[in-house]
């Protein structure tokens, strides 16, 4: 990693006190004073505006919920969810080789997600609620949206957070349980639909939030199908742990007359936009940090399936061959993983919230369940393997109905002893095409292997939907420093509670510890986490 995180004293009491924030990011380069400076901070002249300027405060929301600066992106996901999630692999041997890779949690980075959200996420919305409840509640619902899209990436990291009561006095927040966290967001997804539709209703084609909009360009009804869809994907994401509500909510989504995400071009994806521009951080981190690469499961499955996605998402290396890295490989040195493949994608490529593949395998998953989908199980799954081909502009006509190919074996580029050969536990025996007869498993291993490859390079949403599932089929760490805290073939389950909050707010951080199912470890399963797979 070419900078060091070290954030100066950040507690969730500093943001109740409503003032401003500074996060500071100690480098090892010359240009500090750029690296401090958050250019995307409402200024006095930005203030301006609007009048109130509330809309100012929704940049920094967008461009917080996947950092869009690569020293902050890279500990705040990189080197955990996309790791985690099976979609890439790291070849540098941080902090000597024992790090997040290979489960040596290093706490100086795993503090990052949870010390950038509040000053990105919760304090922009904040100032927002302050200004916008009575002025201008169409922007207020935005901003639930995109506080609830930021939100439910950290609680999906640690578990439970500082949420309900943030902002509403003391100085100090306490914790909520990931239920009552969950409980919170479909109530602020309800608000933020009704008061987009009330608003749209009555001044039907108007854009007021143009001007700041990096998404949809000011578009109510996108941002509509945006919440409607994100509330799909979290009541799918409780289906296991608590059916009714997950029932409830999701039919809820998708029956609504505002509609879901089913088009690539409603897809929700940070642009540089309206004068503000940033370059792609995970590019950044492949290319100019040379930090990250192509992860093993994701070119075992690929390549196994003979999928036309594998060169729209990687880069073949000098040799002419897609190569990967398996998670927790001994690592000495960079030239080791050297010829591992890039990712296809460019310095300005637009950051991934959600697209519409994702929506139909949601859907595919609740006609599993005997839910109300608006379809069979088969059909959608069928249209979300197409929507994601669609969006990689690629074609087959023999991928759905491939009914022999499965996962490819792995082999290492450095060491056999690190391969992965055919039969071996660790390689999933799924196919492509669609089989009713099928058991209720192997149909939801079909589901999510196609939904985690559409995902590509969501590795949040990725490593999220592994936990909850199980599946896609990932190969354990070779190497496992955690200590014996976290199981080899059990895999990671979150990240430890910040540093900085046992400092900055230890009293409320202890009794957070009640609210998990285990010690504040790597180990421990979250709440959605914790039923029996079904």
């Amino acid at each position: 990693m070419k900078t060091k995180y070290l954030n100066k004293k950040f507690g969730v009491a500093l943001a109740l006190l409503g003032l401003g924030f500074t996060l500071t990011q100690s480098s090892c380069t010359k240009n500090f004073e750029k690296y401090n400076t958050n250019k995307y901070n409402a200024t006095d002249s930005l203030l301006k505006i609007d009048g109130e300027g509330y809309g100012s405060f929704l940049i920094p929301m967008q461009l917080g919920v996947v950092n869009s600066t690569n020293y902050n992106f890279q500990v705040q996901q990189n080197l955990n969810a996309d790791i985690y999630s099976g979609f890439m692999m790291s070849g540098d041997p941080f902090n000597g080789g024992v790090n997040n890779t290979n489960y040596g949690l290093v706490s100086g980075w795993n503090t990052a997600a949870f010390d950038l959200a509040y000053p990105s996420i919760m304090s922009n919305w904040q100032s927002v609620y302050k200004k916008a409840a009575t002025a201008a509640p169409d922007f207020l619902a935005v901003a639930y949206i995109l506080k609830v899209e930021g939100m439910h990436r950290l609680t999906d990291i640690y578990g439970p957070i500082p949420y309900v009561q943030f902002g509403k006095g003391g100085l100090s927040t306490p914790y909520d349980s990931q239920q009552a966290v969950y409980n919170e967001f479909f109530k602020e997804l309800d608000i933020a639909i009704a008061s987009l539709k009330t608003y749209v209703a009555a001044h039907p084609g108007a854009t007021p939030m143009a001007a700041y909009d990096l998404i949809y360009g000011g578009d109510y009804t996108k941002w509509i199908k945006f919440a409607n869809s994100l509330k799909l994907r979290l009541a799918m994401r409780i289906s296991m742990v608590d059916p009714t509500t997950a029932k409830t909510q999701a039919e809820a989504a998708m029956n609504d007359a505002g509609g879901l995400i089913t088009t690539n071009a409603d897809n929700a994806y940070v642009k540089a936009a309206n004068g503000v521009t940033f370059t792609n951080p995970l590019w950044s981190v492949d290319y100019e940090y040379t930090d990250i690469n192509l992860g093993a499961p994701m070119e075992c499955y690929l390549k196994g399936f003979n999928d036309p996605r594998l060169p729209a998402y990687f880069l073949v290396n000098k040799n002419g061959e897609y190569r990967g890295i398996r998670n927790g490989v001994p690592i000495s040195s960079t030239s080791q993983y050297a010829d591992a493949s890039n990712f296809n994608l460019t310095n300005t490529s637009p950051i991934r919230f959600m697209a519409a593949s994702e929506i139909y395998f949601l859907k595919a998953e609740a006609a599993l369940r005997g839910w109300n989908a608006g379809g069979t199980a088969q059909s959608l799954y069928e249209q979300g393997i197409n929507t994601s081909f669609d969006q990689s502009a690629v074609s087959s006509s023999t991928y759905l109905n491939d009914a022999k190919s499965t996962e490819a074996p792995y082999v290492d580029l450095s060491s056999a002893t690190n391969n992965v050969p055919a039969g071996s536990p660790y390689l999933s025996k799924i196919t492509v095409k669609w089989d009713e007869a099928d058991t209720y498993q192997h149909k939801l291993e079909r589901i999510i292997t196609q939904k985690w490859l559409g995902l590509w390079p969501d590795g949040e949403e990725a490593w999220a939907e592994f936990r909850r599932t199980n599946y896609p089929v990932l190969m354990p760490v070779v190497v496992n420093n955690s200590q014996g805290t976290i199981s080899t073939t059990g895999f990671i389950r979150r990240l430890p509670f910040s540093a900085n909050e046992y400092r900055d707010n230890k009293d409320e951080v202890t009794k957070a510890l009640s609210l998990l199912n285990g010690p504040d470890n790597g180990g421990t399963r979250l709440w959605w986490d914790l039923a029996t797979k079904n």
